[in-house]
């Protein structure tokens, strides 16, 4: 194997590292231009309501006031969304969820745009609040989408999987498991809330700045409701301090809110939301409702599962249709069955409005299949890490959906780390035995997962890169694929000088910028290591083709004969010649040093009517075992560490991994332990901090964790993704731990206060 001298490497920093760290990176929040208005927001008090009167002239009798815009200053009244085309960047004719935006004020100063906000008029007809899932699915439930989707009343959409027959393979299991789990809504909890700076052009168009995860998707959705040529108007995206899957929708609203007022004014504007209006306004992660029925024969071998998910995409069907469909496909878990069914309806409600969040709706599937696991294993007598390992997927097996595996499958290695690391048989044993009067009690669990790479069969999956050549013989490189934390430039930089043989400090990553940079979707799903990896590697390949044609030609030779020593090109004499001499050489020569590079995923089918098919080209595995300490006097409860395994295929950025699979953890004990978004009639419970809480330094617990490296022939050095799925399998563990130590079984999130041994 060659070897590598960036990709693996444990002794690399994140290129835009010092920057942040020492409070030189400027976000959204830290750019004024002269002569910038500032904006503020009107936002819905109520749930649902018709909207009968909104005159928002007394706005610009306030002074300072200079721009107010409503739904009717965009085109189509700013009707937009994908894939269901059912939102509004402002409210239109009725508001949906508390939060929902309906007019926007640009004024001198925030005092000024407060007091614009302050003077519109508006009045509401309070129509009934749809807050439960199920009963907005009945008939004479009031209807929230203006028109809907499927003909179905607050039936959003549907998915399903059939992958044979279970219903007579549950009949005659001789063990089997039913139950119903509960998974709640989850904020984001970005440290940067939303911004967006919005800069006229001379020519009629209109620059933003604006912290979003999908810069084209959001040029393209600003130049439909503006009217503009999508030429007309240029995304940038600035350092974005954190997102999660949080900043698309909410930032499409903004960037063409403070656009329209932009033109409109003839000056910038800029908003950015306060914590407040952030947790009100932005979407979160859906609630699921999902019913499980798993058969196994009495040996523990598992036969059959049917699950039925109803999820909560709330006021806007955003992602969620995308979301549940990967619920969909991981429902039943990373397990070998001869038959499985899954059914899921995706529902309107008025619970504020759902969309991508870390794990992409199989962070609910997980949790749910995980929990169940546990308990089928418990009713069969057997451990629950060795009958994981019994029924996980291995070489040669097909997937709950009835797909074929391919041969990197590290899902038992991960099982059989994470059992010896946690010396997992010992101390079952040892809290096994616990007295049951005992003050503090111990548990120890385990959760195991799989992960579809890419969008599978939610859009077409591609990235495109640019590699340039400047005159100074640095490296330009841009991807339409952005980085808001993950550390995604700090891959393609790798990547690119290991393709070049050159050192990192030469290449530049350029924010991403519809002008530079072609489109590369959205950057969701994990992808942007794999799918924008390699479409770096395929233009910097173009690159280091014409500089080996260069050296080649001059030091006479051919290009097979070159070797590397650093930088510097050898031929056959063993004379070197510098990068510097090769590219000034091959500029010579009269070749262009610019190359654009792009890669699609291999082509998948899923027969969404039937739900058969492939939903992926590859999956990524992982399993985690945590240890909990309850408290039966506080009913507080502590992880104590936890032990996680993933399959990352090759890893690229060791230190960066980790380091994403530390906070997946942190954000999954939080999922676990504390986090729960709750609507009461349609009202959150929690806009702040100080009563919606995270995890805090003094919560996260010693972590042990690893990567099983296999290989992936089509991801980029054989790396696979790591982003979203080292999250899912945090959640889960600890639900099993707690049940270890309490013996109570709780099928949701978050574990209750108070546990009492049965």
């Amino acid at each position: 194997m060659t070897k590598l001298k960036y990709v693996g490497s444990s002794n690399l920093r994140n290129v835009d590292g010092i920057e942040k760290v020492t409070g030189q990176t400027r976000y959204v929040g830290d750019m004024t231009v002269p002569h910038m208005f500032v904006a503020k927001v009107l936002r819905s008090p109520v749930p649902h309501a018709l909207l009968t009167e909104l005159d928002a002239t007394p706005a610009l009798e306030i002074p300072g006031v200079r721009a107010v815009v409503t739904a009717a200053d965009f085109v189509d009244q700013g009707n937009y969304g994908w894939p269901i085309k059912d939102a509004y960047i402002l409210a239109h004719r009725k508001v949906r969820f508390v939060g929902e935006p309906i007019a926007v004020v640009a004024a001198d100063n925030a005092a000024a745009a407060q007091a614009g906000v302050d003077a519109i008029v508006v009045r509401y007809d309070t129509l009934p609040v749809v807050s439960d899932p199920l009963r907005a699915l009945e008939a004479d439930a009031s209807l929230i989408p203006e028109v809907s989707p499927t003909g179905r009343g607050n039936l959003c959409n549907t998915h399903l999987v059939r992958n044979g027959d279970p219903d007579p393979l549950l009949a005659a299991a001789p063990a089997l498991f039913e139950g119903t789990y509960d998974l709640p809504h989850q904020e984001h909890a970005y440290l940067e809330t939303e911004g967006a700076l919005a800069i006229p052009e001379p020519d009629g168009g209109v620059t933003v700045y604006v912290n979003v995860q999908s810069p084209h998707i959001n040029r393209n959705n600003a130049a439909m409701v503006l009217g503009l040529p999508v030429e007309s108007v240029r995304i940038i995206q600035p350092p974005v301090g954190g997102a999660f899957g949080g900043k698309d929708d909410v930032l499409y609203q903004t960037t063409a809110q403070v656009a329209k007022l932009a033109l409109l004014t003839g000056r910038p504007v800029r908003l950015v939301l306060s914590r407040t209006e952030s947790m009100a306004a932005s979407y979160k992660r859906q609630a699921m409702r999902i019913h499980l029925k798993l058969g196994a024969e009495s040996d523990g071998t598992l036969r059959a599962a049917r699950a039925d998910l109803i999820v909560d995409s709330g006021a806007f069907a955003s992602t969620t249709p995308l979301s549940s469909w990967r619920a969909t496909m991981h429902a039943a878990g990373g397990y070998r069955y001869d038959a499985v069914q899954v059914d899921m309806r995706t529902v309107y409600t008025n619970n504020g409005y759902s969309g991508a969040f870390r794990g992409f709706g199989n962070t609910q599937a997980t949790a749910a299949i995980e929990l169940a696991i546990d308990e089928l294993a418990a009713n069969l007598g057997r451990d629950p890490l060795d009958f994981r390992l019994q029924n996980c997927l291995r070489r040669g097996d097909l997937t709950m959906t009835g797909a074929p595996l391919g041969s990197t499958i590290g899902l038992a290695d991960c099982l059989e780390w994470v059992r010896n690391r946690s010396e997992w048989t010992s101390k079952r044993a040892t809290y096994d035995a616990q007295p049951a009067d005992a003050e503090r009690r111990y548990g120890i669990g385990v959760a195991c997962y799989f992960h579809g790479i890419g969008l599978g069969g939610e859009g077409v999956d591609f990235a495109t890169a640019t590699l340039r050549v400047e005159a100074d013989h640095s490296l330009t490189l841009t991807s339409g694929l952005t980085d808001f934390g993950q550390g995604s430039r700090t891959i393609f930089t790798l990547v690119a000088a290991e393709m070049l043989g050159v050192t990192m400090e030469r290449i530049r990553v350029l924010r991403p910028d519809t002008y530079t940079a072609p489109d590369s979707g959205p950057t969701v799903a994990s992808r942007a290591s794999v799918v924008g990896g390699n479409a770096v590697r395929v233009a910097t390949s173009k690159i280091a083709a014409m500089l080996d044609m260069s050296a080649a030609d001059l030091l006479g030779c051919e290009p097979e004969q070159l070797v590397r020593d650093g930088e510097q090109y050898v031929g056959p004499d063993e004379e070197p010649a510098t990068f510097e001499e090769v590219v000034d050489h091959a500029r010579e020569l009269g070749f262009q040093l610019s190359a654009q590079g792009r890669w699609q995923v291999p082509e998948i089918e899923w027969d969404f009517e039937r739900g058969t098919g492939v939903p992926y080209f590859g999956y990524v595995f992982g399993a985690q075992v945590a240890e909990v300490e309850v408290s039966r006097r506080t009913g507080r409860t502590r992880v104590v560490k936890m032990w996680a395994a993933h399959d990352g295929g090759r890893i690229l950025h060791p230190t960066g991994a980790l380091g994403q699979m530390y906070g997946g953890i942190a954000q999954g004990l939080g999922y676990a332990l504390m986090e729960n978004f709750r609507f009461e009639n349609g009202i959150p419970q929690a806009l702040d901090f100080d009563r919606y809480r995270i995890p805090r330094a003094n919560d996260m617990p010693e972590i042990e964790g690893t990567y099983i490296e296999t290989h992936l022939p089509e991801g980029p050095y054989g790396a696979k993704n790591l982003a979203e799925p080292v999250m899912i399998g945090a959640a889960p563990a600890i639900g099993n731990a707690f049940a270890h130590a309490t013996g109570v079984r709780i099928r949701g999130f978050p574990l209750p206060r108070v546990a009492q041994r049965k």
